[in-house]
Parts: structure tokens; sequence; C-alpha cells
């Protein structure tokens, strides 16, 4: 299996992401809404042809639960042609709906031809704490290097902070949280995914990035929590809810978790993603400059969704909040 995912994405040995230690945590490790193995591989005489590994979602609709999952590290052999569609065959018929975020090309042109409807965007969000910091150490720089510095300089001055930011703490984990500190569909009126202790642990204990847990207390009770990853010397939001509807919360409330993004003092840049305009514009207040935005994609031949599009995911979703393209 790692040999034939390092061949198909043409990375070597030290690419973390395909790492024994990693590979395991992916498809092995316990998880609460999945049993079993979350590997799956397509062998066609003896041969792996397509590879994909389960992460498994649970929809909080307001009307019921709607299980769910993405497949990451797709890989398919172009030796044997249709293995990685069959390969989807078989995961969509273990879970009834789909979610994929964003993806390859070649996944982004085979998914339509299977079923997919493409029924929200995640938007992806930065904001540069260090700019000097962020600009003496960036991998690359050109004539337009400058220009961005510039620019990071003028949006720090710019970015106005919510006048008080939520109250958060540091945990260790979030045993003994209550319900009310997750997501709960009732409150933003948007299908969001379910997080429990458990699977909040299972991300926890990811081995290929470091990760912080913190909780949201008003009036001395949980409502709501955040996840940090750090990678190198950017972190990210690896996922946020707080207890409300109104967008000036949720900006303190990622306000909060820039402050304790910028505790470690190597960390020049954060970023996060989220795909609801409650998050967006809370976003957008509380200083994060729009990057990008991905397709989210969801087979659903059962209408189980129904036509729901006001999808609330994260980066948890996927391997966004670990992921890395380095091969050393």
């Amino acid at each position: 299996m790692t040999r034939f995912l390092r061949t198909v994405f043409d990375v070597n040995e030290n690419h973390r992401m395909f790492q024994a230690d990693v590979l395991r945590w992916k498809c092995f490790a316990p998880h609460p809404f999945w049993d079993g193995s979350r590997g799956y591989a397509l062998r066609y005489k003896g041969e792996i042809a397509a590879f994909g590994c389960l992460v498994p979602c649970r929809f909080l609709t307001g009307s019921g639960t709607v299980a769910s999952c993405n497949v990451i590290d797709w890989a398919a052999s172009k030796a044997v042609p249709g293995a990685g569609i069959m390969l989807y065959r078989h995961i969509q018929g273990l879970t009834g709906t789909m979610i994929n975020i964003g993806g390859t090309p070649d996944a982004r042109n085979v998914l339509p031809r299977i079923g997919f409807q493409a029924r929200a965007d995640i938007h992806h969000y930065t904001r540069v704490l260090r700019p000097w910091h962020y600009f003496r150490t960036a991998d690359r720089k050109d004539w337009r290097s400058p220009l961005r510095l510039a620019r990071d300089y003028r949006e720090l001055r710019r970015a106005t902070t919510p006048q008080a930011e939520a109250c958060a703490t540091r945990v260790s984990s979030f045993d003994g949280a209550p319900a009310d500190a997750f997501p709960d569909p009732s409150v933003t009126q948007q299908v969001v995914c379910a997080r429990t202790p458990e699977s909040l642990g299972y991300f926890l204990a990811c081995p290929a990035v470091k990760t912080e847990a913190h909780l949201f207390e008003r009036e001395q009770t949980p409502a709501g929590y955040f996840l940090l990853s750090r990678i190198g010397r950017q972190c990210r939001v690896a996922d946020l809810w707080i207890r409300s509807a109104d967008r000036q919360e949720w900006a303190k409330a990622y306000a909060a978790a820039t402050a304790a993004a910028r505790m470690d003092p190597h960390t020049t840049e954060v970023t996060v993603a989220a795909s609801s305009p409650l998050q967006t514009s809370a976003l957008e207040q509380a200083g994060y400059r729009r990057t990008h935005a991905e397709p989210v994609f969801v087979l659903d031949p059962g209408s189980l969704l129904g036509d729901r599009s006001d999808l609330a995911v994260s980066l948890l979703e996927n391997d966004g909040f670990y992921w890395s393209g380095d091969s050393g």
C-alpha cells in the first residue's frame, strides 16, 4: 500500500503523509463513527489497482443524523481503467452518502460522472501575524515578495479585533465536556458535523501534526471549542464552534483562536477554512483575508440530505488540518 501511494503521488519515502505511523492512524486507529479498518484497496491480478482512506462524518440536519464520509489518499493505477470509480462505488454502498472537498483535477473530473454534485464551497482564509518573519522565512521569493510584505503590514494595521475575545481555556482533552459544547444544528440552523469528545480525541491523536484543544466558556459553562494544528511556522484553526448564531460572537471566537495561535513565537501565519456565510463573515471581521475556495461535492442517491446545501464543514472533514506537501 505504501509503495503504491508513493508511486501514484510521485513522492519519496520521506513524505510524512505516507509514513507508517500516519497511515496506521488514518486507516486503523479506533474511530467512534466507524467500525474496523478505514483503508480500502481494490486488487487486480494480485496487485493494488486503487486505494482510498475513509474519513467518517455524521451530518446533523435538525431532523436526524446522516452518516457520510470523505475519501482521502484516493489513488488509482492507470493500468486498470475504472478501478478508482469501482472503489468509490464500493465505499458509497457502506455509507449511503459521501462528500469530497476539493481534490485533484482528476478527482474533480471523475466525481460528477459518478453522481457527485457541488453543493457548497469551502473558503480558505489566512492572517499573517508576523509579516517580517513570514517574509524572511518564505520558501520562495520573487519580485512580488516586497509587495506581499507591504500588504501584510497594511492588513495587520487595518485588522479590527473584536472588542472582547471569547473566554477560552486550553485543555488536554474534551473528556467530560457537556453536549452543549459541541455543534448543534438548532443553534445556527445549518447542517453541522457531529463532534464528540471521542471523535475530537481521535483528531488530537494525529501523529503528523501538533494539535491543541481549547474550550470556550460562558458563565463558567462550556459553550464551544476550537482545535489548533501547528505545522512548522503555520498554525491552522482546524475546527471551531461557538454556541451562538451571532456573527459578532463568532468573530470574537476566531479572535480568541488567533490569540492562542500567536502564543507560539515561531508562528507567523494562521489559516482557517469555513463554508457558511456566518463563519466567513466573522472571519473577515476578525481580520482574515480570503485566499481561495474549493467545491464541496456530495453524493446522495437516497436524498438523505434532501437539497440542503448549507453544509458547515471544516478542515477535519478531510486531511486539511494536517496535510503537508513536504517530502522531507
